[in-house]
C-alpha cells in the first residue's frame, strides 16, 4: 500500500525567484550565459559560442545580425562582470518598456516580449512590488566583513498610516540609486545584496513625512516588517 507523502518544500531560492519576476529573468539568462567560455567579446562572439549548443529560447533571433542584447553588455570578462552588466541591462530594458516601448504582441524577439510582459505586469499592479538594492552608501549601509561568495537576503515591508493604520499602496521606496513602488496591497519585497549586513532606504508618499528605515539582516532577513508614515 502506497503511503502519501507531502511534496518536498520549495527552496528559498525558488520562492525568491517566484516572488520577483525580474530576478527570475536575470537568473535564467545568467545561468545559461555563465556556462559559456568566458570572456565574451561581443554579440558575434556570443552567437558563435551559443551555436555550439542548443540556443535558449530567450536568446533566439531571426538572424545572427539581429542582436537582442545591447553593445553595453560587452565585453563580459568573468562571472562577476556578467552579474553586474546583465542586471543593469535588464533593469534598463524594463524602464524603457515601462516608458512605453509597446505591447508585447508587437515585439518580434522572445527576450523583448518577456521584458514587455514584465513591464505590463508592473504597470497594472499584477506583479508584487519588489526590487534589488545593491549600491549602498547614499543613505547608509554596513558592509559585511567577509568577502566570500555573496548571496542575498529578503525583507517584506508593509506600509501603513501611523494614525489610522490605513494601508498606503503605491508609495515610493528609494536608496537614491534606484526607486521602486509598493504594490496595490502596500507591500514591497526588498532584495538586498549579501555584501550588506544593514541597508537604509527612504520611504516617501505625497502628503506624508519621509521616513528613513534601516533594514538589518541579523534581525529582519526573511521577516515581514510593518512600518508607518506620519502625515505632513
Amino acid at each position: 500500500m502506497n503511503q502519501y507523502t507531502d511534496p518536498p518544500a520549495e527552496s528559498f531560492e525558488t520562492l525568491l525567484l517566484k516572488a520577483h519576476p525580474e530576478t527570475a529573468l536575470i537568473h535564467e539568462l545568467a545561468s545559461r550565459l555563465r556556462t559559456l567560455p568566458l570572456p565574451i567579446a561581443d554579440w558575434d562572439d556570443l552567437v558563435g559560442k551559443l551555436q555550439r549548443e542548443p540556443i535558449p529560447e530567450l536568446l533566439q533571433v531571426p538572424t545572427p545580425n539581429t542582436p537582442c542584447l545591447p553593445d553595453e553588455l560587452f565585453p563580459i570578462r568573468d562571472e562577476a562582470d556578467l552579474a553586474v552588466k546583465l542586471t543593469a541591462t535588464i533593469r534598463t530594458f524594463l524602464r524603457q518598456a515601462q516608458a512605453g516601448a509597446g505591447s508585447p504582441a508587437r515585439l518580434a524577439l522572445p527576450l523583448h516580449k518577456r521584458l514587455a510582459t514584465l513591464a505590463d505586469e508592473a504597470a497594472t499592479g499584477t506583479s508584487r512590488g519588489s526590487g534589488v538594492f545593491d549600491d549602498g552608501g547614499l543613505l547608509g549601509a554596513e558592509q559585511a566583513l567577509t568577502k566570500e561568495t555573496r548571496s542575498v537576503w529578503v525583507v517584506t515591508l508593509v506600509l501603513h498610516d501611523c494614525d489610522t493604520g490605513q494601508l498606503l499602496p503605491w508609495s515610493w521606496l528609494t536608496d537614491w540609486s534606484v526607486t521602486y513602488l509598493f504594490d496595490a496591497n502596500a507591500q514591497f519585497i526588498a532584495v538586498i545584496d549579501g555584501m550588506w549586513t544593514s541597508y537604509a532606504v527612504l520611504v516617501m508618499r505625497e502628503g506624508y513625512i519621509n521616513r528613513r528605515f534601516v533594514l538589518d539582516s541579523a534581525t529582519m532577513a526573511g521577516t515581514t516588517q510593518h512600518i508607518c508614515l506620519n502625515r505632513a
